[in-house]
């Protein structure tokens, strides 16, 4: 189904299922279409990725003392695409499939993946312990949460964010109304999908509910690929947020 403007509650099951036949489409020359799709165009997936990092990486500040947070990691792209010296990197992702992958992908001292739920990823983080990270990485993960569990997983990443921290929110947002897929079968991934594509004024409502009440204020935002050749999408794209306390 495709349902325009409608709320409606994706199921998470169908979601863990589909990340678990995602991970048995890895493959060395193109990993990244994972969790980036597009499955028949390689060369479109790693220009994406080459621009998006290059655009998002340096908002983030990374120094030596940068201890970052990737939530809902998938098989570590991000952390690829961390080339400096920073204290500490842990990502977290509920796919067992993909954090497998993720683990054997990484091998820095300092760089870590966990297997977990992000709703209740202070919990997870103190079960490994880990403590309060100042860089946060929200990356293609709000779209598959539902409405109330997006609120209770900001306030519970907030809870292990030190007393100054940048968190990154990448999503594709609906353009002109929310967009939900439910158990909508794509061509494109040969499988059913679920997914909630929030507009900005919903993503702004969320935040004022919970990390603004926390400090927090969004200091730059704005589409993450300005070229058309990346934007295949007509009702949905790529938009960022950094938002800080």
């Amino acid at each position: 189904m495709r349902l325009r403007r409608e709320k409606i509650e994706i199921n998470y099951k169908e979601t863990q299922h589909f990340f678990q036949k995602r991970a048995q489409k890895y493959n060395m020359e193109n990993p990244y279409s994972v969790t980036m799709y597009q499955d028949n165009n390689p060369e479109l997936v790693k220009e994406r990725n080459k621009v998006e990092v290059s655009r998002l990486r340096p908002l983030l500040h990374l120094t030596a003392e940068s201890r970052v947070l990737d939530v809902a990691c998938g098989i570590g792209r991000w952390a690829d695409a961390i080339l400096e010296d920073i204290d500490e990197y842990c990502g977290v992702d509920f796919s067992k499939e993909l954090i497998e992958i993720a683990n054997k992908r990484n091998n820095r001292n300092n760089f870590a993946f966990y297997e977990g739920s992000i709703s209740e990823i202070d919990k997870v983080l103190l079960a490994n312990g880990k403590g309060k990270y100042n860089t946060v990485l929200m990356v293609g993960i709000v779209m598959y949460l539902n409405d109330n569990d997006l609120f209770s997983t900001l306030n519970a990443i907030e809870k292990v964010c030190e007393e100054h921290t940048v968190l990154c929110v990448r999503e594709p947002i609906g353009i002109s109304e929310r967009l939900t897929l439910k158990d909508f079968y794509s061509d494109e991934l040969q499988d059913n999908y679920n997914a909630i594509y929030r507009t900005r004024e919903e993503f702004k409502e969320v935040f004022e509910a919970t990390l603004f009440k926390r400090g927090f204020s969004i200091t730059k935002e704005g589409f993450v690929f300005n070229e058309p050749s990346l934007n295949n999408r007509k009702e949905t794209s790529q938009y960022y947020y950094i938002i800080e306390r």
